[in-house]
């Protein structure tokens, strides 16, 4: 009678990787595509993150948004070491440089669209009062009025010499022109002051970028130069197990 073989066990199935992992901050169970290690943060932010969390473990991991939050909130605190009590607008362009957020806005278009008739009429005629054309035909004009006062209606003129109705008319476009001119110039004042600040954003928001790309920087070449270390230390390692293996045969043939 032959003996069967005994089959053998079926093979156990690979547990399965977990759905989702809390994060060492907030404890929230969040997919692990979405956590970051600490391990792999940057020192500063390390320390930052453990200085408002005592107690974090190194080990565990954060989620993408209390990642997000903790960069705003550490460069708002590196703000206002350097200047002090921060105003809003440098606190919101720190959180949107943390989130890598845009600042540029296309301030001619939204400027345009407020623009009121009044405001559009006042840069009409400041345009047309400040030009050549202007100046040219308005001096013609006056040449043209005091020849037709004094040259061709000699005796029957309607303004006679000193032209008294013409000090009048040119009393009243200057006391019209002038405000009209002011509001452009307010205007443009203003929009100027929206370009300023939009220039202040924009250029605090480029500062806030490099210093933080330098700080990466700085932390890659970091971790770099340690995992270089660590593969040379692996290297002599083995040249030193070589060495021994080699002077261990060599002793063996030569006894």
């Amino acid at each position: 009678m032959s003996e069967t073989s005994a089959t053998p066990p079926a093979p156990q199935p690979a547990p399965a990787a977990p759905r989702t992992a809390p994060c060492a901050v907030c404890g929230r169970n969040v997919s692990p595509a979405q956590l970051v290690s600490l391990r792999a943060l940057r020192p500063a932010l390390l320390e930052h993150l453990q200085t408002h969390h005592p107690g974090l473990d190194p080990a565990g991991r954060l989620c993408r948004a209390c990642h997000r939050e903790a960069r705003a909130s550490f460069l708002l605190d590196r703000l206002e070491e350097e200047r002090g009590e921060l105003s809003s607008v440098e606190s919101d362009i720190a959180r949107k440089a943390s989130e890598h957020l845009t600042v540029a806005a296309h301030l001619d278009e939204e400027f345009e669209r407020k623009t009121t008739f009044g405001q559009r009429l006042a840069d009409r005629v400041a345009a047309v009062g400040g030009s050549w054309p202007f100046v040219v035909g308005f001096l013609l004009t006056l040449v043209a009025w005091i020849a037709l006062n004094s040259l061709l209606l000699a005796s029957h003129a309607f303004d006679p010499f000193p032209y008294i109705l013409l000090n009048l008319v040119l009393s009243c476009i200057a006391a019209l022109q002038a405000p009209v001119i002011m509001m452009s110039q307010n205007r443009l004042a203003a929009r100027d002051r929206l370009q300023a600040e939009q220039d202040f954003k924009t250029n605090l928001k480029a500062e806030i970028e490099i210093a933080t790309l330098h700080e990466k920087m700085d932390h890659l070449l970091h971790v770099q130069w340690q995992r270089m270390v660590e593969l040379q230390q692996v290297q002599l390692d083995l040249l030193n197990e070589l060495l021994a293996r080699r002077g261990g045969g060599a002793a063996e043939k030569s006894g």
